[in-house]
């Protein structure tokens, strides 16, 4: 029973990748109209966010394991690593976003920072409406 269920997750997290980048794709596509570019093909789109994305992961893991090893030796709780990471990771996200933007897309770097935070400011509303909508069920249901 085990390794069919184990099987059937990796189906599904495989079947999510395209699904993923579809999303990452939509926005940055949305988020670059917004900024007054022209919209991009959906296929320089989707490897703009795919090279974005190799180069963030490259970047956070040795990011990840620092903070982690420094906070171990602090005696901070890994829970409290984890929101520094997130912290100061965002400015290491927003400088390699924006170049990859401007140098990928023929656009100025300040454009590229305008197209980050446009593409953060939406993947903010779309979590606050999904909190928002959560919130209503629970204290309805309660």
């Amino acid at each position: 029973m085990f390794p069919v269920l184990l099987l059937a997750c990796c189906f599904v997290l495989v079947l999510l990748v395209p699904v993923g980048l579809f999303v990452l794709t939509s926005v940055f596509r949305q988020a670059c109209v917004l900024c007054g570019l022209q919209r991009p093909s959906v296929g320089t789109a989707a490897g703009v966010m795919l090279l974005i994305w190799v180069s963030k992961t490259a970047t956070q893991a040795v990011m990840d394991v620092i903070v982690i090893e420094s906070c171990r030796a602090a005696g901070v709780p890994r829970w409290e690593a984890g929101i520094i990471i997130v912290f100061l990771f965002l400015p290491i996200d927003l400088l390699i976003s924006a170049a990859l933007h401007a140098g990928l897309m023929n656009i100025k770097f300040g454009k590229g920072v305008e197209v980050w935070f446009v593409q953060m400011l939406i993947y903010l509303s779309v979590f606050a409406a999904a909190g928002l909508i959560a919130a209503i069920i629970y204290f309805a249901m309660n």
